[in-house]
């Protein structure tokens, strides 16, 4: 029997690009084309210097899409921005908050267990 749902909780992958890489690339791609686009319409340059550079985009975004795609695997990319945007430090200008835990009244268990102990 065939398995009907055997790609379900995979991925997305083409050829070496997972998850996020691969809609990075994509957007690598329509990039280099509206770069594209912009270089020969508004600016008027050679169309061969416009492919040239066209392809020389791509190829290196693709590239490098794959590069962070092999070094750091389907969820190691937003790991790394999530790290990133954590600070280095943690600055207390004040010791209250650290009063207000000392404060706090919390529940003795050796009170709690000498008690049901007692109940017999």
């Amino acid at each position: 029997m065939l398995e009907i749902n055997k790609g379900i909780g995979k991925p997305v992958e083409l050829r070496g690009l997972k998850g996020t890489y691969l809609y990075l690339a994509v957007g690598v791609v329509f990039s280099t084309l509206i770069i594209a686009l912009i270089l020969y319409g508004l600016f008027n340059l050679n169309a061969y210097l416009v492919t040239a550079i066209t392809l020389g985009c791509t190829f290196a975004g693709l590239w490098y899409c794959l590069r962070l795609s092999a070094k750091y695997g389907v969820y190691g990319l937003l790991k790394v921005e999530a790290t990133r945007n954590q600070p280095n430090a943690i600055l207390m200008s004040s010791a209250k908050p650290f009063a207000m835990l000392r404060e706090t009244k919390r529940p003795n268990p050796r009170k709690g267990a000498a008690a049901a102990g007692r109940r017999e």
